[in-house]
């Protein structure tokens, strides 16, 4: 009876962890590229009102915002600020974080890519330096003379 018993264990261990690897054996991995958005208030050429898309992404190095285009390079333009959320969802990208500090109509948002479209945007962006740059440092930094290095 106790080597039954002790058979039952040994097989109900064996069992749990082939169960275990198996799943641990390949881990999927969502990939994405983030942008900073802001949603504003524009003209047409005709003078019309209309709403723009701002878009800051982190896929081509730029740090100021530049008006969405479509693939064909024209200019996308929306009636609010929600139909521009619209179409951003249409394009892929998720809103992950209204940015509240910085005013209405400003976001974070990202689209899922591949690891190696991701891993080509971090090899074309991020250069090593051997001298430590200078952060510019907000009032309060600098009031307590920070100096990131």
């Amino acid at each position: 009876m106790k080597k039954l018993k002790l058979f039952l264990i040994m097989m109900m261990m064996c069992w749990t962890m082939s169960s275990g690897a198996q799943t641990n054996s390949k881990v999927l991995q969502n990939y994405y590229i983030y942008a900073s958005i802001e949603v504003r208030w524009a003209n047409k050429a005709t003078g019309e009102p209309c709403f723009v898309i701002l878009i800051s992404p982190g896929e081509n190095g730029q740090q100021r915002p530049s008006i969405l285009k479509n693939s064909e390079g024209k200019y996308v333009v929306v009636r609010n600020m929600m139909e521009g959320l619209a179409y951003l969802e249409v394009q892929g990208w998720e809103l992950l974080e209204p940015r509240t500090a910085a005013g209405i109509g400003n976001w974070i948002v990202r689209r899922k890519t591949s690891f190696e479209e991701l891993e080509k945007l971090v090899k074309a962006n991020t250069t090593y330096e051997e001298v430590a740059p200078k952060v510019q440092l907000n009032l309060s930094e600098q009031t307590l003379k920070v100096d990131y290095k």
